[in-house]
């Protein structure tokens, strides 16, 4: 081996240190965040799950009523975000948790570059007609809007692939 190779060998190493994992909290994305979890102990990262909140549109002529609803929502899906990384946490401590509200494909590719992430973990679901349809599965966006890595992490009862954009 030359130098050159030696070099070109450095430079091309992939090394993770930070990996965001984007979960919409459902059980697909806590199956999405185990397997992220195997990636972050092979290279010894540090995992972030973001999870963006999504409020209703319809609700931005509501009453207090809606408003305290609303807010009650968004306070259950920060604490099952909360409860969910301090699970991870118990068996890999470099887990936190980032909640955020937004558009999440947006808000996923703002957070990835202000953590400087290595590597961004989505799931993959919505798979049906309507899902496609109404643009519901947020992974093809962040996939095109992303500044680094995507893997995009699908789970289904069929058997278990994975593609990336590397």
């Amino acid at each position: 081996m030359n130098y050159l190779d030696t070099v070109q060998e450095q430079t091309t190493a992939l090394r993770l240190k930070t990996i965001l994992v984007a979960v919409d909290l459902s059980s697909h994305s806590e199956r999405t965040v185990t397997y992220a979890i195997s990636i972050a102990r092979q290279f010894g990262a540090s995992l972030k799950l973001i999870h963006v909140y999504v409020p209703p549109t319809s609700a931005e002529f509501g009453g207090q009523d809606m408003y305290r609803l609303l807010e009650k929502d968004r306070d259950d899906a920060e604490t099952r975000l909360i409860n969910l990384a301090g699970r991870i946490q118990a068996g890999y401590p470099k887990c936190e948790a980032i909640f955020v509200t937004g558009d999440p494909d947006e808000q996923v590719t703002r957070i990835a570059s202000l953590l400087r992430a290595d590597l961004i973990v989505v799931g993959r679901h919505h798979q049906t007609f309507l899902g496609r349809f109404f643009k519901l599965d947020q992974a093809p966006k962040i996939l095109h809007r992303a500044a680094c890595p995507v893997l995009v992490w699908e789970d289904d009862d069929k058997g278990i692939w994975a593609e990336s954009k590397i």
